[in-house]
């Protein structure tokens, strides 16, 4: 009896302790931010009039941010675009629903059939894919990208990503379930580099970060994230998102008796703080983001001096945004925003040097700097640069053939150089390295940003990303005329489809920076791609 006892002790706590070992259930990846399709029809309080029927697609990230769905009549061939999570009341009958976030031949179409007096859910056999674009500190911006489905090879348009910083919001694919190829606007689906790939999976939504160089458009990391890493909140209803990163990291090197190599030791080390906070009250808004990163090198040679100690990271940024969302695709913004270096900043050299320095009331004068010294950049927190806006974000336009958003406002600019040194060196003068003093301005204006995707006739789609500040503290005459100082970027992308395997891709970006040139900088491209799927 005592030993079926103990045995029964021992089977009750194996079992305790594998229950303790094993792991939580695992948070779904793929869960909606909407709640379930029952619950959204639920919601719903359209009425259905006598001798009339109603159609509900479900929403997985939210109306407002998915594309409409068309929904065809057999009968008639009227063609609706509705848009998903609402009811929609039509004439029974027999229709065709196509979601698609590419070209109707592309979506995920589905035979319905709407009865009298009652309201035909519409199954999720389609996914979600939303693309995060951020930079390798983690800061969104309006990076651009093209979606390839790896079946056959078809791209399903080019996106950008969003200042959500700026009140701005992603834009939701929908997309039938697969694999897809995330490339450069302009690239193939052959591309070896500045590609990634995901999988969209059957009525889930998939979160996707994609890190791109602001400046060149490169690929430097991707992947898909649980709900919890994405910068949005995981569930409609879910007021607080907030995420805090501390890291580090260090590094000794040591090398001795290696060909092509001087014997030396290398050290460095480098920490930093991710911080992102966003609290949601009914129409109201707020989000902050903070992130600062520090770091240093230093090299011991095997003879001689150490070289000097070198920051090899210096950054404090802070991030603030308020939005007051008076409709859903509405409402007024206030943000603030600085960045800074907290450090001072000097340059080494590696070989005898001369800086020609220009100082701000026309001065110049020389400086020798000998073989592995340092010279002097800038004081701790030179520059800081400070950003004020107040304004508008608002969606005008969106339906099958175009959307069309816009952020209007007034933007307020402080540049704190305070005498920072910029290289502005001459490359002709081959004996010296110039640099000038920079001195602090202010700059008040206009800031205005317009995103708009346009679905042409002849399966062509045109996307556009403009932004706009115009100075209106520092008006000049430039070339006779009376102009402010007005920068623009300027981002579009033309795709013609000529065949199902061929297709016609213009690429045509505008800069004018008067700050830093006077001249608008254009570049532009034609590319004729053409794609099979052999098997």
């Amino acid at each position: 009896m005592r030993h079926r006892m103990t045995t029964t002790w021992a089977v009750l706590l194996l079992a305790a302790v594998l229950a303790l070992a094993s792991p939580a259930r695992a948070e779904d990846p793929f869960a909606w931010t909407e709640p379930d399709a029952d619950v959204q029809l639920e919601k719903d309080r359209t009425v259905i009039p006598v001798g009339k029927g109603a159609v509900f697609v479900p929403t997985i990230t939210g109306s407002l941010n998915e594309p409409p769905v068309i929904l065809v009549n057999e009968a008639t061939q009227d063609v609706l675009d509705v848009r998903t999570g609402q009811r929609i009341v039509v004439d029974p009958g027999n229709y065709t629903v196509i979601v698609s976030s590419g070209t109707p031949a592309q979506g995920v179409g589905q035979a319905i059939e709407v009865i009298d007096g009652e309201t035909t859910m519409v199954p999720v056999t389609w996914g979600a894919l939303r693309i995060e674009v951020t930079d390798d500190r983690r800061v969104p911006h309006r990076g651009g990208y093209e979606i390839i489905r790896a079946d056959n090879r078809e791209p399903y348009g080019t996106g950008f990503g969003a200042d959500t910083l700026q009140g701005e919001q992603l834009r939701t694919w929908l997309l039938p379930p697969g694999i897809y190829r995330i490339v450069k606007p302009g690239s193939n689906y052959r591309a070896l580099r500045d590609f990634a790939t995901v999988y969209v999976t059957e009525a889930g939504f998939v979160r996707y970060r994609l890190v791109l160089d602001r400046d060149t458009g490169e690929f430097q990391g991707s992947g898909v994230l649980i709900p919890g890493e994405f910068g949005s909140p995981r569930k409609i209803d879910q007021r607080l998102f907030r995420s805090l990163v501390l890291g580090a990291n260090g590094q000794l090197v040591q090398q001795r008796n290696v060909v092509g190599v001087n014997n030396q030791v290398s050290l460095a080390g480098a920490m930093f703080l991710d911080g992102q906070l966003a609290y949601t009250v009914g129409q109201h808004r707020w989000s902050g983001l903070l992130q600062i990163e520090e770091g240093v090198s230093q090299i011991r040679p095997q003879e001689g001096d150490p070289l000097p100690l070198i920051k090899t990271r210096d950054r404090v940024r802070l991030d603030l945004l308020y939005t007051w969302y008076l409709r859903p695709s509405f409402g007024p913004y206030i943000r603030g925003a600085g960045e800074s270096q907290a450090f001072r900043t000097n340059v080494v050299v590696t070989e005898d040097t001369v800086i020609r320095r220009e100082f701000a009331d026309g001065r110049t004068g020389d400086e020798r700097v000998a073989t592995n010294d340092t010279f002097f950049v800038a004081d701790p927190w030179q520059p800081t640069i400070l950003r004020e806006g107040v304004g508008l974000n608002t969606r005008f336009v969106n339906n099958r053939w175009v959307t069309l958003n816009w952020r209007v406002g007034f933007g307020l600019r402080q540049n704190l150089y305070g005498g920072a040194w910029l290289l502005d060196d001459d490359p002709t003068s081959n004996d010296v390295i110039e640099y000038s003093e920079v001195e602090s301005f202010n700059q008040e204006g206009v800031e205005s940003t317009v995103i708009a995707t346009a679905r042409l006739p002849g399966w062509a789609v045109y996307a556009t990303d403009l932004e706009l500040f115009g100075d209106l503290g520092q008006a000049e005459l430039v070339e006779g005329t009376e102009l402010g100082r007005l920068s623009v970027e300027w981002r579009n992308t033309l795709t013609l489809r000529l065949t199902r395997n061929l297709s016609l891709n213009y690429y045509l970006n505008i800069d004018l920076l008067p700050q830093v040139i006077d001249t608008a900088q254009t570049e532009q491209s034609v590319l004729l791609r053409a794609s099979w799927a052999l098997f």
